[in-house]
């Protein structure tokens, strides 16, 4: 009983400050959108299919780059939790050097990449493979690069926490019954590393949704995601309601994502016992 009184006090105040900063100002906005204009902003989004494909674009680019990240970071993040070669040191700062710049600095380094005139356009043409520039900007891909180059060190941090945890007898026993390197990998570390990836596609899934400096410099003007429709409605329409529930919405259905994920992940993960074998 004593340790969970302590457990409540560590976490009253940090619980406190959500509940003030983040939840008050949270429900205050959606009182007032209902009280003001009630239920119309929010209908009018859902049977409008200019703001339905929005909502869609921006599910489709987050769960994309979500999954360029998972494989492209576990193998990294698995090289990284094996390995006692001093390269792991030098992995561990190139992975954590982008947390220095700022969303900005990088798009601007991929528009300096991507351009008409940029450094991979005169690369294709110097090496003949292209007799005129490629359009690369302005375009979904170039959003899902900039966001995967944003976001893949969320995943690899959240991956190497996990598998570092893994019992390494436990992949020895599995090679002493007889598993070939593929079927320990397939029976015993993936299934133990299933918490790391969770954690990580949910984080790396929600900042993606919620992403707008990325969009808004890789995509141009014409690709629209929904924090970028917020920001639209507040600066050119001065609809604040709208973008109150544009950004309920966009929290909804990153909850119905996480809850989906979470049920269908559930039975796995008691039997794992929530990841604390892992």
């Amino acid at each position: 009983m004593g340790r969970k009184r302590d457990a409540i006090l560590l976490a009253l105040p940090a619980g406190i400050a959500l509940a003030v900063c983040f939840l008050a100002p949270m429900v205050w906005i959606l009182v007032r959108t209902l009280a003001e204009d009630g239920l119309t902003d929010f209908v009018g989004f859902m049977t409008d299919p200019f703001y339905l494909d929005i909502l869609w674009t921006t599910v489709r680019v987050s769960l994309v780059t979500t999954a360029l990240a998972l494989l492209i970071g576990y193998p990294v993040a698995y090289y990284m939790a094996r390995t006692s070669s001093g390269f792991r040191k030098v992995m561990i700062v190139v992975i954590l050097f982008p947390f220095l710049v700022s969303a900005v600095v990088r798009s601007y380094g991929w528009m300096v990449i991507l351009g008409t005139n940029g450094l991979l356009n005169q690369f294709l043409q110097a090496v003949g493979l292209t007799s005129a520039p490629v359009k690369f900007m302005n375009t979904e891909g170039a959003v899902i690069l900039g966001m995967l180059h944003l976001l893949i060190p969320y995943m690899i941090l959240a991956l190497v926490a996990v598998l570092q945890g893994i019992d390494k007898n436990v992949e020895l026993a599995a090679y002493s019954l007889g598993a070939n390197p593929l079927q320990n990998f397939l029976n015993v570390t993936l299934p133990l590393s299933l918490p790391g990836i969770l954690n990580g596609c949910v984080l790396v899934f929600t900042l993606s949704m919620t992403s707008y400096v990325t969009p808004k410099l890789l995509g141009g003007s014409k690709f629209r995601m929904m924090a970028t429709m917020v920001v639209q409605e507040v600066n050119v329409n001065f609809d604040i309601n709208a973008a109150a529930a544009i950004s309920y919405i966009l929290l909804v259905a990153i909850l119905l994502v996480q809850v989906v994920v979470t049920l269908a992940t559930n039975g796995r993960m008691r039997r794992l016992g929530g990841g604390r074998d892992a």
